[in-house]
């Protein structure tokens, strides 16, 4: 595992959210996530270096596709950040984000 996803990987994994490697029981909480210029300063808002370095953590979580690589381009579009600048994803459990 790269050591500077072994935070984000941990707290993943310590709120009981299965969509990780090794650590998948059947009876996990699914995650999903936002993407923000910005912290919303929770235990499960963590900074991107870029676009790449998150791509990179999503291939090690198993849930990078082709369909979420475009989706997430063309997040960045839409909210006019730079995929080469820094970022945070802000992780919450699927189906809760109305709360966020």
């Amino acid at each position: 595992m790269k050591d500077d996803f072994k935070p984000v990987l941990e707290a993943l994994i310590k709120e009981g959210f299965h969509q990780l490697p090794d650590k998948n029981p059947g009876s996990g909480k699914p995650f999903d996530f936002k993407i923000t210029p910005y912290s919303l300063n929770t235990k499960l808002s963590f900074k991107f270096e870029n676009l790449e370095h998150f791509i990179e953590f999503l291939k090690l979580s198993n849930i990078q596709s082709e369909e979420k690589i475009l989706l997430l381009n063309n997040t960045f579009i839409e909210l006019g950040l730079d995929a080469n600048q820094f970022f945070y994803v802000n992780f919450y459990e699927k189906g809760k984000d109305l709360e966020m």
